[in-house]
């Protein structure tokens, strides 16, 4: 269920990233009229890398400009979640190392024990976290934990 629900909570995430992925949608919506309406331009034909579709039917032109706009759609789409994770991934590396992360998560077992830990994220069966004082990433089964309680930055209380 995580890998079908992850796209729409990274869509929705951001209001940049939901604007982005909106607009993507509505470009490649018209790009094969666009595609259609140009296709005597050949710069376009090379920016996009098109075939020249000067022996093709009226129909198979337009099958083709919309294979086309969905590989560019596909790819553009691919490029931006592979992107943002793994710039995203980099930068909690890098605070981790610079011990720039703030531990406000407690996290209670089943036993008994708690520790401070900074919740890097979650899933439906894992918790990925760094314990204070390590800077080794650690993962805690769902089934192991009692609950997670968080801390409130108190200067956020007095805004």
């Amino acid at each position: 269920m995580d890998i079908l629900i992850s796209p729409i909570a990274e869509f929705t995430s951001n209001p940049i990233t939901l604007g982005f992925v909106v607009s993507l949608f509505v470009l490649h919506y018209y790009l094969p009229k666009l595609y259609l309406k140009h296709k005597e331009n050949k710069t376009l034909q090379k920016i996009f890398e098109l075939k020249t579709t000067e022996e093709l039917s009226e129909e198979e032109i337009n099958k083709y400009y919309i294979f086309a706009s969905f590989k560019m759609f596909a790819l553009i789409l691919l490029s931006f979640f592979i992107g943002t994770g793994v710039a995203g991934g980099y930068i909690t590396m890098q605070r981790i190392k610079d011990n720039k992360v703030k531990y406000n998560n407690t996290l209670n077992y089943n036993s008994g024990e708690s520790e401070q830990i900074f919740l890097i994220n979650s899933n439906s069966i894992y918790y990925f976290y760094v314990q204070k004082g390590n800077k080794s990433i650690k993962i805690a089964p769902i089934g192991a934990i009692k609950n997670i309680e968080k801390s409130l930055d108190v200067g956020m209380l007095s805004k």
